[in-house]
């Protein structure tokens, strides 16, 4: 089948026994030997991470309607074809000025700002606490440092399943509210993050804050500190979920849609265990660099942004599934960043985790679970960002706030 029928829903992705002639059968391991075969239906960064010994199993593909929550799956048919975009990748519902009301705002996107516009204006959870942890791996693949946060995130409009539905009244100005606290190690305790995303981010760029439990302060926090790396790993604040600067400062271009083996939304061995904890009974390779999991072929588009601002990177190349193919909330499936000389940086790859449903339920989504891996290829240093959410937790936006940021750092 074509990308464009898979897209618009006459048909399921291919196998890659499918694509590759038979050469990789749907049992197969990818590893350095054969990876190859497969190198088409890759990132830059992943072909990179297998030839440094990353071992791929070939997983099983779920149907569209079980990746999703019905509540959002019938809000973005229903509001197909009524969002506009301006020039800053601003969508609106039907008309500039009237917010978005919800679902995937263009299921089959025409440009890069309309890709990207899909992870910002279509985020599928209305609210989620996290509970996360980062994996500090060096180059032999030894894990020296962990380092914990609490996360909690609160959609103000387009929601989708939590009431109010659609824009919460008073806060129609805002798109986002969110928080982020370190909770060890001791050291680090308390060090957090508050900040506001504005509806047009093109005009009003995101307030925040950021509390410094060493000095017993609090200061004002300008956009550019998505540039910094979090707490010393190999991310910044940029380059979570792949991606969540502001896209106007960004050239975006759509350089066309693919095929991209993807980590299976629902693998047999989930990432994480009951408590949060990234499971036991996941193998790793090369130590403790390289998760072993299950993989699948989706479709993406592939979105280039290079930045208008004085920037840390050179461009960025995004791969993002293509709705129905977005799964999660989590429209990023992985990022190749490059220098300022163009040459390959990092490479990141998230890996989707389990969803379990509150009673059996697939409409009453209770936990998500993904990992962000991120290697900087050039220094051999690995990060895992793992995330244990409570999605679709009844938090508002007068919840997200400077105390409560405080208050979960102490």
């Amino acid at each position: 089948p074509s990308i464009e029928d898979v897209v618009a829903g006459k048909a399921v992705p291919p196998t890659i026994e499918d694509l590759t002639g038979g050469k990789v059968k749907n049992t197969d391991l990818i590893d350095k030997n054969n990876v190859d075969l497969v190198k088409e239906y890759l990132s830059a960064g992943m072909y990179e991470f297998i030839k440094r010994g990353m071992v791929l199993k070939i997983g099983t593909q779920l149907p569209p309607d079980q990746l999703n929550p019905k509540p959002f799956r019938e809000t973005t048919e229903r509001n197909r074809g009524k969002a506009v975009i301006d020039e800053n990748g601003v969508v609106y519902y039907e008309k500039k000025g009237t917010p978005w009301a919800g679902g995937i705002p263009f299921p089959n996107a025409k440009t890069g700002l309309e890709a990207i516009s899909n992870m910002y204006y279509g985020y599928i959870w209305d609210s989620w606490r996290a509970i996360n942890e980062m994996w500090y791996v060096n180059s032999r693949g030894e894990v020296y440092k962990t380092v914990g946060q609490e996360l909690r995130f609160v959609k103000c409009t387009g929601r989708t399943t939590l009431p109010p539905l659609g824009v919460l009244p008073g806060y129609e100005n805002l798109l986002t509210k969110r928080i982020a606290v370190t909770t060890y190690p001791r050291e680090i305790t308390g060090l957090g993050q508050f900040t506001v995303r504005y509806y047009d981010f093109a005009k009003t760029y995101d307030t925040g804050f950021a509390y410094l439990p060493a000095f017993k302060r609090t200061i004002r926090v300008s956009a550019t500190t998505w540039q910094d790396n979090i707490a010393g790993s190999d991310m910044t604040y940029g380059d979570g979920f792949g991606f969540q600067e502001i896209p106007s400062d960004h050239h975006m271009k759509l350089l066309g849609k693919k095929w991209l083996l993807v980590t299976e939304p629902k693998s047999p061995t989930p990432l994480h265990d009951e408590k949060g904890n990234l499971s036991k009974n996941i193998q790793f390779d090369v130590g403790k660099k390289y998760p072993r999991l299950g993989w699948v072929i989706w479709p993406v588009d592939v979105v280039e942004a290079i930045p208008k601002i004085k920037h840390v990177y050179g461009k960025r190349i995004i791969y993002m599934p293509v709705w129905p193919y977005i799964f999660s909330g989590d429209a990023v499936a992985a990022t190749d960043i490059y220098d300022r000389q163009m040459k390959l940086w990092k490479g990141a790859v998230l890996q989707y985790g389990r969803v379990d449903y509150l009673d059996g339920d697939p409409q009453k989504p209770q936990t998500g679970c993904i990992n962000l891996t991120m290697q900087d290829l050039q220094s051999d240093h690995t990060t895992h960002y793992t995330m244990y959410q409570l999605v679709n937790y009844p938090y508002y936006p007068e919840e997200i706030n400077l105390g409560k940021m405080l208050q979960i750092g102490r």
